[in-house]
């Protein structure tokens, strides 16, 4: 029966005329030494038109230098193509049970100068202090006028959800988040004394070409700062500034600019978000009067490892300091607002 289906039978009518089943076919004795077919030693090849039965180690041989191609460097599938374009006679099962003797796996090996990178452990941060767990990401602006894109960096902190300092240019590099990152150790981790290198210090970004660079990897690492990254695909690990951008998105983007004026709106929106903007994560308290608050020892944080981090107030809202002198000034804003309309109703 092999020998008709060597000589181009197919197997199912060779199983037909000689009124077979394919388990009578396939069927080897328990108490036999191998069961199912024994692995074949030759390969179909055509050649010159003629079907001809070449060793097992010839298309080996085509294997191993289809692999050492990076061109042409592939898997069981393509291999089997690749092969029968060859001119052999075999199926891409044959090839992958060859391919697994061989050892070749089919895959380039990408060369990373970032094999050591850190990914972030949780999905959802619980921070209990201040200056503890920082995110920073950029996002883009269309300029109508110039037609082109521009890029903010932000940088928040996640307990008290503060932005502390951010770029806008055309480009966002290394250089520039290394710049930033200055800044921020000199205005903000450095007077909080959050500097020091007993004290840990997370920072979380994505897997950006700014993020990933050398100079800032060796800059984090000069000032004792962990750098930890997101999983791809997985936006909600950056979710804080994630969701800062979205408002900013909702306040800003209505409005089209040149790169001047998207950085005088900018300075706007980012001081009425730290210094005015309520959060519900901050007990309804700006960033910058929870931060003081926090230092005048008025927040209480409640932490358990399986939980999010809950926050209480030892004093209502209307009694912590600043929120009076925060108060007056929205109603100088609001009877400025007044005034205006007022006169202009009045012209």
């Amino acid at each position: 029966m092999n020998y008709y289906i060597s000589r181009g039978l197919t197997r199912n009518k060779c199983l037909e005329l000689a009124e077979m089943t394919k388990h009578q076919y396939y069927y080897k004795p328990i108490n036999s030494r191998s069961r199912g077919r024994p692995l074949s030693t030759h390969t179909g090849r055509l050649t010159e038109g003629v079907n001809q039965k070449v060793p097992n180690e010839l298309v080996e041989k085509e294997m191993v230098k289809i692999d050492q191609n990076p061109d042409l460097k592939c898997g069981a599938i393509r291999m089997t193509a690749q092969l029968q374009l060859s001119g052999f006679i075999i199926n891409h099962k044959k090839v992958e049970g060859m391919m697994k003797r061989l050892n070749i796996t089919g895959k380039n090996k990408r060369k990373s100068k970032n094999r050591n990178k850190k990914y972030v452990q949780y999905r959802v941060l619980n921070p209990t202090e201040p200056l503890s767990h920082l995110q920073m990401d950029i996002k883009s602006h269309w300029l109508v006028k110039e037609r082109c894109q521009a890029y903010t960096l932000s940088v928040i902190d996640t307990f008290t959800r503060e932005v502390l300092d951010r770029f806008t240019g055309y480009s966002v590099r290394a250089v520039e988040v290394r710049q930033l990152w200055e800044t921020i150790i000199h205005q903000h981790l450095e007077p909080a004394g959050r500097a020091s290198s007993d004290i840990a210090l997370v920072v979380i970004s994505d897997n950006g070409p700014q993020f990933i660079a050398e100079i800032l990897k060796e800059f984090f690492e000069r000032n004792k700062i962990d750098q930890q990254f997101t999983h791809p695909y997985t936006p909600e690990e950056n979710g804080y500034i994630e969701s800062f951008h979205a408002n900013m998105s909702a306040s800003v983007e209505r409005e089209h600019f040149n790169l001047e004026s998207l950085q005088a709106r900018l300075k706007a929106f980012y001081y009425n978000y730290n210094q005015n903007r309520t959060h519900t994560s901050t007990k309804g308290l700006p960033p910058i009067l929870f931060r003081k608050a926090w230092e005048q020892h008025l927040v209480l944080t409640c932490y358990d490892q399986k939980k999010p981090v809950k926050i209480k107030l030892r004093k209502p809202l209307y009694e912590i300091p600043g929120i009076l002198s925060q108060r007056e000034l929205l109603a100088k804003i609001s009877r400025a607002k007044r005034n205006h309309i007022k006169e202009k109703a009045e012209k």
